[in-house]
Parts: structure tokens; C-alpha cells; sequence
């Protein structure tokens, strides 16, 4: 913490511009020894750019560059920085760090923003959704991931937990005069408290297994018999001739995987091997994954042209999941269709237009992420899983008049939980493992 360090933040490669961050205390006074003119840039305030020549400290120039100049607190990292621009091209921006790592060292992976944790400019959610914001695979999870950098979820959990401290202060002045001779306190009042914290942590939990689809992406899964139109489908979506389409029954016989965006939701698309008896060793493996797919998958897309033919025993497992999918509507005449049954065509205009609001319907995606506490990350959700429990066993207690020191007990427990969420006592095992998966530069 006590070492000044530097970074590219931006791809290498040729570009416009590049730029470098270095951060630390004297960051500054560093930069001015390789910086004409120094006083100018000495004098500077902060949140004010500067304009001038960087040199290799024996005066010989290396380029213009603009000098972004953020004096502690007021930076990223909570401590003086200063963001360089130079020209783009890749032997200049190498130059430029090989001269500043002479007095400076390298920046380690995620670096700078656990030096705006530590510091205590954000907390350790805001920091993850640093990284889930840089490397989000649609706008919805984009918007969540910004939605909890400017400290939605952390605000939430931060009110829940001042309430179960009050709750648990109730227990601990129960406990301190239990030998005085006062009026006991409100047993209703303080289960109802319990009670109301409990619903709200729920409530986020239950949109946590939707929001964490946000982050890693819905997996959906193409499956039927054989030429019901799973590749077309799949092409479709992905609006690309990705997969091979043929009328020759078995072509696909191992799984194609893709990532695209879904009215702003990140999926994960396998087009499977058609379903069905065969006497062909690889398109048995291929089938064979298909079921291994429908498995892991969070939704399967069950196509049939014709009559449905239902769902077999082999699906049985995977019933609650499954949309039955009328294919090639535009030349098959279908009756009326079951409930929960989409007809699609891949040649018409809209032709899947019913089947993008099923989807988001059966996943229960949220259709608006603006201004929401979200859990997106499975920590997090393993965390507010411990604190529910955490609450439910203070109300058991409570119930079956354990005391007020087992009730206080597990509400300290509860707020435990939530303060894992938040970064309040983290381990360096924890912290290593977060900051680990940044880029270098972030």
C-alpha cells in the first residue's frame, strides 16, 4: 500500500491513444521528474488536465502527452493519481512504463480498485462489479454491474444490517438487566422486527438466482427429433449461418455452443444431435450429450413439426423446464395449441417474437434493472443464503423462548453473513481470490 505502482489501462496494440495510470502517494512529484514543465504540473489542481512532454529524465523528449492530475481523496484509488495519455503507438506507451517502473513498480492484477477498497472509497461488492461490468456479455448485465458499482446492493444490505443491530441491541440490554428490577422488552415488537428483516433478505435472495443469470448467462438448450428445425432455430437467434442445415436427418451429431444477447439478457445457446434411435456409434455419443446438455441447461427448447409426440419417460426429469416449440409454422397448419406451447418460423417477419417473451416469462428475468439492490454473484448469494438462516433460527429461538442470548447469537451470525457481502472483516485468501480475476490496469 505504501508503494507507488503503474499500469496500461488501456489494450495494447496500436491505437489513437494509450494510457497509463500510476497511483500512490508522491505519484505526483514522481511524474513531474519525467514531465516538462514540472511546476506546472506540481501546481496543478486536482480533477485538472495537463499538457506538456514526457522525457526519460535526461531531458530527451519521448512524446506529447496530456496528464489527467486526481489528488487524494478525489481519485479512483482514493490516493493521488495521475492517468497519462500518450500517442498509441505500442513502443511509446512501453517506453513511457519502462521509465516509470525505474522508480515505480507494476501494478498487480485488480490493484488499483482493491486499493479503492482498502481505502475504503468502495466496498468489496462494488469492487466485483468492477470487473462483472468489464466483462458483462449484454446491456442487462452491464446495468446491473453499474447498478451495483454505484452502490445499490451495498446501500440495502447496509440498512438491513443497521436493523438486525438494533434487533440484537434490544437482546443485549435484555440480557445486561435481566437483574433489575424493569419492565421487560416488547417480545412481539422485537419477533416483528426479526420478521420484517427476514422478508426483505428473502426477497433479495429469490431475485438473486435470476440476477446471477444476468452475470454468467442464461443456458438454453435446443432439443427434439431429428429435422424439426433445432439448427435453423439456432441460426436464427444467433442471426448468423452458424450451424449446418440440411434435410438429411442426423447432420448435427455433436452440440454447437454460443453466446448471444436476448432483448439485452446474456444466453448460452447449445444446438444438440436430433433425438432418436440410432445404430450409428457417434450420433449415439452425440444424443448422449444432448441429454448430458438438457441436464446443465436452464431451459430446454423442445421442438416437434406436427404432433407433439409428449414428453417420454427419458424427459421426465427435465419436464418443468421444457417449452414445446411448434416449428416451421409458416408451412405447417397447427390446431389449436397447448397451453405453453409457441408456435415459431425462422422464415417470417416476428416469427419469434412470442418465443423471446416465453423465455423471459419462464425464467423470470427481471425486465427492469434500473435503481434495484440485485444479487449477480454466487458469493454473494451463499452469503445472504447464511444470514436467512442465520434469521429464521432467531425467530425458532425466539419461538420456543431460548433466550435472549441465543436470539442475539444468531442475529450476530445473520450480520456476519451480509458483512461477507460487503467486504467488513475479508480474509487476504478471500481478497487474493476476487482480485485475481481483474486485468492488470483495473
Amino acid at each position: 500500500m505504501n508503494d507507488i505502482i503503474c499500469a496500461r489501462i488501456t489494450a495494447g496494440g496500436s491505437a489513437a491513444i494509450s494510457v497509463l495510470r500510476i497511483s500512490g502517494k508522491g505519484t505526483i512529484e514522481l511524474v513531474s521528474e519525467f514531465f516538462s514543465p514540472p511546476k506546472k504540473l506540481l501546481k496543478a489542481p486536482g480533477n485538472s488536465i495537463v499538457y506538456g512532454n514526457f522525457h526519460d529524465g535526461s531531458g530527451r523528449i519521448i512524446d506529447e502527452v496530456l496528464l489527467s492530475v486526481f489528488r487524494a481523496p478525489h481519485s479512483y484509488t482514493a490516493e493521488d493519481s495521475i492517468e497519462l495519455s500518450c500517442h498509441g503507438n505500442p513502443s511509446i506507451a512501453e517506453r513511457i512504463l519502462g521509465i516509470l517502473l525505474s522508480k515505480a513498480r507494476l501494478a498487480n492484477p485488480g490493484e488499483f480498485t482493491l486499493r479503492a477498497y482498502l481505502n475504503g472509497r468502495i466496498d468489496l461488492s462494488q469492487a466485483e462489479a468492477v470487473n462483472d461490468l468489464i466483462t458483462a456479455g449484454s446491456s442487462k448485465a452491464e446495468t446491473a454491474a453499474l447498478m451495483q458499482i454505484k452502490g445499490f446492493l451495498g446501500r440495502h444490505l447496509s440498512e438491513i444490517l443497521d436493523r438486525i443491530r438494533e434487533a440484537r441491541l434490544r437482546c443485549e440490554l435484555a440480557i445486561d438487566f435481566a437483574d433489575q428490577d424493569l419492565p421487560g422488552i416488547d417480545l412481539e415488537d422485537l419477533k416483528d422486527r426479526i420478521r420484517g428483516i427476514l422478508r426483505d433478505a428473502e426477497a433479495l435472495y429469490t431475485e438473486g438466482s435470476s440476477g446471477i443469470k444476468l452475470r454468467e448467462g442464461v443456458k438454453i438448450c435446443l432439443a427434439g427429433a431429428p429435422n424439426a428445425g433445432k439448427s435453423s432455430l439456432f441460426n436464427a437467434l444467433l442471426k448468423q449461418n452458424r450451424a449446418i442445415v440440411t434435410p438429411m436427418p442426423g447432420t448435427t451429431r455433436d452440440y454447437l455452443e454460443e453466446s448471444f444477447s436476448l432483448r439485452g439478457y446474456p444466453i448460452v445457446l447449445w444446438d444438440t444431435a436430433g433425438l432418436r434411435d440410432s445404430d450409428d456409434s457417434i450420433e449415439q455419443e452425440g444424443i448422449a450429450r444432448s441429454y448430458a446438455l438438457m441436464r446443465e441447461a436452464d431451459l430446454i427448447l423442445m421442438l416437434y413439426e406436427g404432433d407433439f409426440p409428449g414428453i417420454g419417460d427419458e424427459l421426465r426429469d427435465f419436464e418443468s423446464k421444457i417449452i414445446p416449440l411448434a416449428s416451421k409454422a409458416d408451412i405447417v397448419s397447427y390446431p389449436k395449441l397447448p397451453e405453453g406451447h409457441v408456435s415459431i418460423s425462422v422464415e417470417i417477419k416476428d416469427g419469434l417474437s412470442d418465443l423471446a417473451e416465453m423465455i423471459i416469462r419462464r425464467l423470470s428475468l427481471p425486465s427492469k434493472i434500473i435503481d434495484r439492490p440485485l444479487i449477480t454473484n454466487s458469493r454473494h448469494l451463499a452469503a445472504l443464503s447464511r444470514g436467512i438462516s442465520s434469521l429464521r433460527d432467531a425467530l425458532t429461538a425466539l419461538d420456543l423462548d431460548a433466550g435472549f442470548e441465543i436470539i442475539a447469537f444468531e442475529l450476530i451470525s445473520a450480520a456476519s453473513a451480509l458483512e461477507d457481502i460487503l467486504g467488513v472483516l475479508p480474509t487476504d485468501e478471500l481478497l487474493g481470490k476476487i482480485f485475481s480475476e481483474f486485468c492488470v490496469g483495473k
